[in-house]
């Protein structure tokens, strides 16, 4: 079943207290047992039966414990698949109690031996940013299936942000069909012990804002490694625009306000030197408006993405339009202050 058979976690509300829960069977039809310990109370055991349809956990249990002076209803609980793989949901019972929970997965603490004598000595975190990004579906599914190829036991969790934001494991991601064309973000997370106390974590994130990847783990080696391993795999996703020129780590927009600063001595008055810095301004505004409202800093197609030159090229051709624009007006405008462009008086 793609949901994990070993769960614990808290409980919140009209009673507190640690849960352990043990699923089995089909994602269709779960069965299993549910132990809470409360403070004041002890250890209740409920036989839980349920479903998972690859984002929703629905759970119905009946107390199989009995305590003097106590009374346990029948339990319903509801929960959703979070982006870093936890459950996190509401639970009421039948006399009246109700709160809130969460559910963290204790699956891969089997595969794991920890030496309680080591102490891992650092946790090493390393990262990588992106240059704008065109991928689909197909593309996140590789990347997924690389990530988990270096996590036997846990599952990689791909978050979509499109009309609404879904967490799914990747197995069911792969059968999922989205209404939407298109998302605004992308996550894939997974996480799991190393045996020395750390976890080993891999992300990736697309989006408006960021394109990201980073790993995080106590051996140097496997951190650094598995990011070179997803650098080689997104770096043919990116798109180049003139907002950043990879090799040379600046944009138009730099260029635009250094040529304008060089350029300020040139002009005889205060007043001209404020037109030109104005002007400038305005342009680079312009050109990160333009460059985000019609060239998105990541393309996210949840099926297949356009194909053919015109497709492939038209964003950076769009880009490269926009800044030879925006260095030709601020031209024409450093021109006409310095007295080099005569503009005819009209009569």
């Amino acid at each position: 079943m793609a949901l994990g058979r070993l769960w614990a976690g808290r409980v919140y509300g009209t009673n507190t207290g640690n849960l352990f829960t043990k699923l089995d069977g089909d994602d269709d039809a779960l069965n299993g047992t549910l132990h809470l310990n409360e403070p004041g109370v002890g250890v209740v055991v409920y036989a839980i039966n349920g479903s998972f349809d690859g984002n929703q956990l629905t759970l119905t249990g009946q107390p199989q414990t009995q305590i003097e002076g106590v009374a346990f209803g029948q339990l319903t609980a509801t929960a959703s698949l979070g982006a870093r793989g936890a459950l996190t949901g509401e639970w009421a019972t039948s006399i009246g109690s109700a709160g809130t929970f969460v559910l963290f997965p204790h699956d891969q603490t089997q595969a794991v031996e920890a030496d309680p004598c080591t102490l891992p000595d650092q946790l090493h975190t390393v990262r990588h940013h992106f240059q704008a990004i065109e991928v689909d579906r197909q593309q996140i599914t590789a990347i997924a299936d690389e990530i988990q190829r270096d996590f036997k036991n846990a599952q990689v969790v791909v978050t979509v942000t499109a009309d609404t934001e879904q967490s799914r494991f990747l197995s069911d991601f792969k059968t999922l069909n989205f209404s939407a064309d298109r998302a605004a973000v992308i996550k894939l997370y997974v996480r799991e012990p190393e045996g020395n106390g750390l976890d080993r974590i891999a992300l990736v994130e697309f989006g408006p804002q960021i394109n990201m990847a980073m790993t995080q783990g106590g051996d140097e080696a496997w951190v650094l490694g598995m990011l070179e391993k997803l650098k080689r795999s997104i770096r043919p996703l990116e798109r180049s625009y003139t907002t950043n020129f990879k090799r040379l780590g600046f944009g138009i927009n730099q260029l635009l306000v250094v040529g304008a600063i060089i350029f300020l001595p040139g002009l005889g008055s205060l007043r001209d030197r404020a037109i030109l810095m104005a002007a400038v301004l305005s342009l680079t505004f312009a050109i990160n408006w333009l460059h985000g409202r019609y060239l998105p800093f990541a393309a996210i197609y949840l099926g297949k993405k356009p194909t053919g030159l015109f497709t492939r090229f038209a964003p950076t051709a769009a880009s490269w339009l926009i800044a030879a624009t925006a260095s030709i007006v601020a031209a024409l405008v450093a021109a006409y202050l310095q007295g080099w462009l005569a503009i005819p008086s009209a009569r």
